[in-house]
């Protein structure tokens, strides 16, 4: 169903698919695997003056063709959408849902394993501004909730919870700021504002509470650059119970998970208490165009923040320097609010239905979920690393690019985690994705992808790389067909190089 009229546009397209794929292993061990996958999904873009909303959503079932090749389910996609409910007063919700490997293989492909979860990530919450004179009044809170299933039970050799176990998390998030402009009240701009962020995850039943507060000021010197600094006080915690303990005196694990002790008293994990402050400079030559870099004294330490960002016509680009304290569960659901926008690219994988890890975006509100999917932990950690996106849709062209590094210093109670209190983990990745409309009947998209997870605590080191092409044609109005050809490689510390071929042929009919 597709309307449009002015500046309204309503585009909703439910469809079901069929397809056929095959896994050849060109290196190392393995069997020739064939699947039949099943899906039903649902596209939307909606933008009207009271809604914009971007929907990609598809459930896969594959069957698997032998005793190797297992049967699978998998729900994927991204949703976001504003509702404006009245003037400055929008209501905000979205989600992400993809399947990841839980055998410690962070990034390889989940055609051939049955050790695999599933993640969810979704969140809903108001936001308001209002500007009452010179001053201006915003104001936000987000519910957030993150899952994670594991498809098959994992008390299995070295898995969970030696990798540690994500379960699920509540999240709260609210915000509010009041201040005014350089220029109107004063020569320099101050704004006041103040934060609560809470988190509780339900693996030994643990919380994470932030409270700050801080003013800033802002001091133009020319026309497009001010001076920029804040000053203000943050309280943090982090607390947890103990796991329960057997006869003898063993950790008890259900599921892969601890089982929490609830009787056991909370005990503080990180505590930080004291001032906070930044300074630095913002350039901003035209409403396209915005370079911002910060340097503070922040978690006991010096931080470096910043960001760029570069809006066209049909193109955007956005580089991020980020250091904060964070979890998995925190994190997967900031990364699903970062998508906004009526037009979204998110690209998938032929041959298991799962998004790739970046969803693009032209007009600035694509996300690339990469990082936050790698090495899923239980544990908060010092989350320090830069990373960036671009993309560019020009005729029948579409580019994509998303690339970044971070760093995990984990913060764990001592003796009690299985991941070593201040150990590191380190991810480095990229994505590309490239589309070309031959026709109106034909198109073409190509993705590829590597990744390098560094890991500690004894895991192991992953790196991931792969790419495929796929050929799409237009039968008739609703009916269309698809072919795709791959690659998939994996290499760890303890397996020998893995490397992949696959194909996939199907058809698709979209009501």
């Amino acid at each position: 169903m597709a309307q449009s009229s002015g500046n309204r546009k309503v585009d909703v397209t439910p469809y079901l698919g069929v397809d056929q794929v095959v896994m050849v292993p060109l290196k190392g061990e393995g069997d020739v695997l064939t699947y039949t996958n099943v899906t039903a999904g649902v596209t939307a873009q909606v933008q009207t003056r009271r809604v914009e909303a971007v929907v990609d959503l598809q459930y896969n079932h594959s069957f698997g063709w032998g005793s190797q090749a297992v049967d699978q389910d998998v729900i994927s996609g991204v949703a976001s959408a504003q509702f404006k409910v009245a003037r400055g007063l929008s209501l905000n919700a979205g989600g992400v849902a993809t399947r990841v490997r839980t055998d410690g293989l962070s990034g390889a492909s989940t055609l051939n394993d049955s050790f695999t979860s599933n993640v969810y990530a979704g969140y809903v919450g108001p936001s308001y501004t209002t500007q009452i004179g010179d001053i201006n009044v915003t104001g936000s809170y987000r519910l957030g909730y993150a899952r994670v299933e594991d498809d098959v039970d994992s008390d299995f050799p070295g898995a969970l919870p030696n990798m540690g176990a994500f379960a699920d998390s509540w999240s709260h998030n609210l915000f509010a700021s009041v201040g005014f402009a350089p220029g109107t009240l004063l020569p320099i701009g101050l704004t006041a504002s103040a934060g609560y962020d809470r988190e509780d995850a339900s693996q030994l039943d643990q919380r994470f509470e932030d409270k700050w507060g801080r003013v800033d000021a802002s001091l133009p010197v020319s026309r497009t650059v001010a001076l920029i600094g804040g000053l203000g006080y943050e309280q943090i915690e982090i607390s947890q119970r103990s796991p329960l303990l057997d006869t003898a005196g063993a950790p008890v694990i259900r599921n892969g998970r601890y089982v929490t002790d609830g009787n056991s008293p909370r005990a503080l994990v990180y505590e930080f208490d004291d001032i906070i402050w930044d300074a630095g400079v913002l350039w901003r030559p035209s409403r396209r165009t915005s370079l911002e870099a910060r340097v503070g004294q922040r978690y006991g330490g010096m931080t470096y923040q910043g960001s760029f960002t570069w809006q066209g016509r049909d193109s955007s680009f956005a580089l991020a320097v980020f250091d904060g304290i964070d979890s998995f569960g925190r994190l997967i659901t900031a990364n699903a609010a970062a998508v906004s926008g009526s037009s979204l690219n998110v690209a998938r994988n032929p041959f298991t239905g799962d998004i790739t890890g970046c969803a693009f975006s032209t007009t600035g509100g694509g996300q690339c979920f990469n990082d936050a999917l790698s090495g899923i932990t239980d544990a908060n950690f010092r989350y320090r690393g830069v990373s960036a996106q671009y993309a560019l849709q020009r005729g029948p062209w579409g580019w994509g690019v998303g690339a970044g590094y971070s760093q995990r210093k984990f913060i764990t109670p001592r003796g009690q985690s299985v991941l070593i209190r201040g150990s590191k983990d380190q991810n480095w990745y990229g994505n590309g994705s490239m589309t070309y409309t031959i026709s109106d009947s034909d198109s073409i998209d190509t993705v590829v992808y590597a990744n390098y997870f560094d890991a500690s605590g004894g895991r192991p080191d992953v790196t991931n790389y792969g790419g495929f092409t796929s050929y799409y044609k237009n039968l008739t109005r609703k009916l269309s067909a698809s072919a795709s050809i791959g690659v998939d490689g994996v290499k760890s510390d303890d397996i020998d190089t893995i490397i992949s071929a696959m194909g996939q042929v199907g058809l698709r009919y979209s009501f």
